[in-house]
């Protein structure tokens, strides 16, 4: 008996990083700043040289990197297929079949920003049109979300209907001042999560246009 617990203790020590891997909520520096059972936004900072631990990311999501980073990952388990990098620096993953299991290194000098929103919420709901202003681009329809990039132009107010379910809006770039919702936004990674139905007025206060990130919950 003593033979085997031992054999079970060198086998937990030889194991491989990937063994001990956690869920991307419960990682370090995937801060989790709201969770609501609808959304649950990680607020990613990785400073210059640091490693993350190994992580799971197996819940439906969407990825804003919000920094300019030269970044490596060691990869464990990975999806069919590649990420689908709309628009360069916004994009889903539903991670329906298969997890991603890796751990992140930041190889720059300054720190590694990104925002992983995951979305629990279940079952999904058929939403109406899109947006049709010229502010939203469309970015992505899914199964749990639409995703738009939204430029607001200079001291422009912009008033939308409620919509029929949650919105939530994220800033993506610094030197902001925009009220919707009743938040301001000012810096990257800066949100707002919009109940059904909730006041969508969208007031840039500044004389630039700002950037934001808008998705609609289904």
């Amino acid at each position: 008996m003593r033979s085997n617990n031992i054999l079970f203790v060198l086998a937990m020590l030889t194991a491989p990083a990937g063994f001990a891997q956690v869920q991307v909520s419960e990682e370090p520096r995937h801060h989790k700043v709201f969770d609501n059972g609808w959304v649950r936004v990680l607020d990613v900072h990785i400073p210059a040289g640091d490693t993350s631990l190994f992580h799971k990311h197996s819940t439906p999501s969407v990825f804003l990197i919000l920094s300019a980073t030269k970044t490596g990952s060691e990869v464990k388990v990975e999806p069919k297929g590649r990420p689908a990098f709309t628009d360069g620096r916004i994009w889903f993953e539903g991670f329906y079949d298969t997890p991603r299991i890796h751990r992140v290194w930041n190889e720059d000098d300054h720190e590694f920003h990104v925002i992983d929103m995951e979305l629990p919420h279940k079952p999904y709901k058929a939403l109406g049109a899109p947006f049709t202003d010229t502010a939203f681009h469309l970015l992505f329809d899914e199964r749990p979300v639409r995703g738009y990039r939204m430029a607001l132009g200079g001291k422009r107010q912009l008033g939308v209907k409620g919509r029929p379910s949650p919105v939530v809006i994220i800033c993506v770039e610094d030197g902001a001042a925009v009220h919707v919702g009743g938040a301001t936004l000012r810096k990257k990674g800066d949100y707002v999560f919009v109940a059904a139905g909730g006041k969508l007025d969208f007031v840039n206060e500044g004389q630039g246009e700002v950037k934001l990130a808008v998705f609609e919950l289904k």
